[in-house]
């Protein structure tokens, strides 16, 4: 009988401060990998460190044999892994502050700024080098091992990573999975009795089905949203439901319910974006002061990190950190026990039949000893899966930009985004991020000639 060798989890990057609390969390509850080894990895060494230190006193207290330990070098930790997670963020908090700011200079508006617009394609040119460096370890040293990738933006990373590595990549995020308890509870319903089927891209997928046991509820749902829908100058929201005023248009337009609430899906269209004065409209100005927040937040939280680390506070203050699901896929894999997942970002291969194969598509999935199985959902209505077609289309320009270093296709990527209006103000956005930002995108700087020494 052949003694099974106990799991080895790898997360690159992180210090990212609430995904790892979360994933040490559910590992220290998991009877599965009681004997299992997290090795933290991140290119701040002090913010492995004091993971680690995080990580061993939920495992104390959680009565785990969990190992948990900080590695410096990346293809070191990756000896012998079996799931590597990546939440890596290139740049780091300034970066991401700085994909909203350079836009809005240049009259474009965004929520979040961290998977579409001209903030997304910034990410993603910083993102992919450096995954598919990680990539090429893994194929190299820990073939076998699934990568689950949770850094923004989903869609061109885990695209990236599928094209052109043969490494088993997936795309995790929460984002379905808080629409479908939104709706339970505003619908009356447990969240453990909605059934729910959402499709599409991450950030904009589109609920297909909703019912609780026979019942079909999307009649209920349609009238809640004609009841309770606010309009485009209604005050700012940060809450999902049925109230939210562009998600009830998006459903008043396509027929479908989006996800993940609006300050998400608003960044895929040109109209609901535009400032009404010094405020944005459609109740959007909560969300993207929910995003400077969210950044501003970073050093105290790891303030509170530091002191747990120290024995300083209560596990408490992390006992809620989510790992979206990645504990429950990991089991699954390990036990071959039969999960069902509301949503996987994966490469399409006809699971929506009519959008490109070359979209990576969030569609649910069937996850069990062999691995993770998109299910195919069919076809979405015409008008959503143009929509969808031209945004996988311009993500994949972005794939080819971030590869190939071309100013001329990181260009063509902005063109191609809908927020951005034309090619003048593409050039202006590539020229100010290069500038402002030279150690990652530097490379994509308007080439200057060499000086002439005139006698």
């Amino acid at each position: 009988m052949t003694t099974r060798q106990p799991d080895v989890f790898v997360i690159i990057g992180a210090g990212s401060t609430v995904f790892t609390p979360g994933l040490l969390n559910d590992l220290a509850r998991s009877p599965v990998f009681d004997d299992a080894t997290v090795r933290l990895v991140d290119i701040q060494p002090e913010s492995a460190e004091t993971m680690a230190a995080v990580g061993r006193r939920i495992a104390e207290e959680n009565g785990s044999n969990l190992v948990v330990e900080a590695v410096g070098d990346r293809r070191a930790a990756l000896t012998g892994a079996t799931f590597v997670v990546t939440t890596i963020a290139t740049g780091s908090a300034e970066s991401w502050k700085r994909d909203l700011d350079i836009p809005r200079r240049l009259g474009i508006s965004q929520t979040v700024g961290d998977s579409v617009g001209p903030g997304g394609v910034f990410r993603a040119l910083r993102h992919i080098p450096e995954l598919l460096t990680i990539a090429a370890d893994i194929a190299d040293i820990s073939p076998a091992a699934y990568l689950f990738n949770y850094s923004n933006p989903l869609t061109p990373n885990v695209r990236a990573i599928t094209r052109e590595t043969p490494v088993r990549a997936f795309g995790l995020c929460h984002g379905t999975m808080h629409t479908k308890t939104a709706l339970a509870e505003a619908l009356g319903v447990a969240p453990a009795d909605l059934t729910a089927t959402f499709a599409g891209l991450n950030h904009l997928s589109w609920l297909l089905e909703l019912r609780a046991g026979h019942d079909d509820l999307y009649p209920r749902l349609r009238e809640l949203v004609a009841a309770q829908a606010a309009d485009a100058e209604a005050p700012s929201s940060r809450v999902e439901g049925p109230h939210a005023a562009v998600s009830a248009d998006l459903l008043r337009r396509f027929g479908l319910y989006p996800a993940p609430g609006d300050r998400h899906v608003a960044e895929f269209f040109t109209d609901y974006l535009q400032p009404s004065g010094l405020e944005l409209r459609w109740g959007l100005q909560g969300g993207l002061d929910t995003t400077h927040e969210y950044i501003n937040e970073k050093g105290a939280l790891w303030e509170h990190l530091r002191e747990y680390a120290a024995v300083g506070s209560s596990i408490a203050a992390f006992a809620d950190k989510e790992a979206e699901r990645l504990v429950a896929i990991a089991e699954a894999i390990r036990t071959g026990r039969r999960l069902l997942e509301l949503a996987v970002n994966l490469p399409n291969r006809g699971l929506i039949s009519n959008l490109p194969d070359i979209a990576v598509v969030e569609v649910p999935a069937a996850i069990d000893g062999d691995g993770v199985h998109g299910l195919a959902v069919g076809t979405l209505p015409e008008s959503v899966a143009t929509t969808l077609a031209h945004r996988a289309h311009q993500q994949e320009t972005t794939v080819d930009a971030a590869i190939s270093g071309h100013r001329d296709l990181a260009v063509h990527a902005l063109v191609l985004d809908p927020l951005v209006p034309d090619r003048e103000t593409a050039v202006a956005l590539l020229d100010a991020a290069a500038a402002a930002d030279p150690t990652y995108l530097g490379r994509y700087a308007e080439d200057v000639p060499a000086a002439t020494n005139v006698e």
